[in-house]
């Protein structure tokens, strides 16, 4: 029995309109297209006809008023668009236009409310025109200052031997940084750090100077305090390792220059690490405070002293004297060193190890330093709590009250 015509091969029956399902379906695609299109361009100002048609397609379905609630809101948002370095300010000066009344309103409120100091000034650098931030610095009125030569206000002259190499950098149309100066209504000069660009017209010739003034006395001497810190001791507030090192090349030069005895101390401290063992680090903290103090209280105020790391401590005695004299502020250190300290109800004692060399006036720092250490571990071999001179005999302690 053979098959009816209208059914295919599977069975599926043939209906009448289904070869034109495809070509619906694609043109539904394309109209889909080409609406998002029509939309996008909208939206971007790109094209306005389209609002007219989409408009009226919408109108149709919507009734008219949901689309012009939507468009207005779209509308307000590309109004909105203005602020931005990429917005209708910079656009309108690429255009050779003029910038629109919302934009110079917010030129405006950006200069005035501006935490820098903003001057400017004519091509003859006669003042035009500053900010409030400019008179709080300066303490001079606006009606004081316009009209007035800048360098006569208290400001450095835009000339190269003021400010170094400005005249080159403005030529090369860049804008010039460094340090200046500004003398206040009240005759106080600021140390500051200023900018300067120039304005030019369309046969580039300068018309207006711009100068913005920024304090940074609080970033330097926030920078001074970092690095004195970097060179102290954060828990005794003695000159570091590093700061030694300073102290001992300028030292060593002095004495180059003019002649004089220049000697170092090593000083280490006997049985520190017992007392952190029985007493915890904290009164071991405290020790080193208070020996810190004793080293400073024992020595001239023209001494230096260093702490090393640890419970090591470096002595730098400019204008020492003779070996004997050297051997003496030894000694007076030793007996110093060696009371007992008061700590947190406990009594504790501890003695120093100290090692002292004499400069010869040749050698270096470095073998100076490695002089002191070897003198301070021959005092801690030889029995600890004692003087040791680099070259010289080990001086017991029992005779440090008759030397002292």
């Amino acid at each position: 029995m053979s098959l009816p015509t209208s059914q295919s091969i599977m069975g599926t029956p043939n209906l009448p309109g289904a070869s034109f399902l495809p070509f619906v379906v694609s043109l539904f695609a394309v109209l889909a297209a080409l609406t998002g299109v029509l939309c996008l361009l909208a939206l971007q100002g790109r094209l306005s006809w389209p609002w007219g048609l989409l408009s009226a397609g919408a109108a149709t379905l919507t009734g008219g008023s949901a689309w012009q609630g939507w468009r207005q809101w779209v509308q307000q948002m590309q109004q909105a668009h203005v602020v931005g370095v990429t917005g209708p300010i910079t656009q309108a000066i690429n255009k050779g236009e003029k910038p629109s009344a919302q934009a110079l309103r917010l030129l405006e409120a950006a200069f005035e409310q501006s935490g820098a100091a903003i001057l400017i000034t004519d091509g003859l650098d006669r003042i035009v025109m500053m900010n409030p931030a400019f008179m709080e610095l300066s303490g001079y009125p606006l009606d004081t200052m316009l009209g007035q030569n800048a360098e006569l206000m208290g400001m450095a002259p835009l000339r190269g031997t003021h400010l170094p190499e400005l005249e080159q950098t403005l030529r090369q149309g860049k804008r010039w940084s460094g340090e200046s100066s500004l003398t206040t209504a009240q005759g106080n000069q600021l140390a500051l750090w200023l900018n300067v660009s120039t304005v030019r017209d369309e046969r580039q010739r300068v018309t207006h100077h711009c100068r913005v003034f920024q304090d940074v006395n609080p970033l330097k001497e926030q920078l001074r305090t970092m690095a004195d810190q970097a060179r102290h001791d954060s828990l005794t507030g003695l000159p570091n390792r590093r700061a030694f090192g300073e102290h001992l090349f300028k030292a060593m030069a002095r004495t180059r220059r003019y002649p004089k005895t220049l000697a170092i101390m090593c000083v280490d401290l006997d049985g520190f690490k017992g007392v952190n063992d029985r007493h915890g680090h904290h009164v071991g903290d405290e020790l080193l405070v208070q020996v810190a103090r004793r080293l400073q209280a024992c020595m001239r105020t023209t001494d230096i002293v260093c702490r090393m790391g640890g419970d090591e401590f470096m002595l730098i005695l400019e204008g020492a004297g003779a070996v004997h004299d050297v051997q003496r502020m030894g000694q007076r250190l030793l007996t110093c060193l060696s009371e007992a300290y008061a700590i947190e109800g406990h009594h504790i004692t501890v003695t120093p190890s100290i090692g002292a060399v004499v400069h010869d006036g040749q050698e270096p720092d470095t073998r100076l330093i490695e002089r002191a250490d070897a003198a301070m571990y021959a005092a801690k071999h030889g029995g600890k709590g004692r003087l040791v001179m680099s070259n010289m005999p080990t001086i017991p302690q029992d005779s440090a009250q008759a030397v002292a």
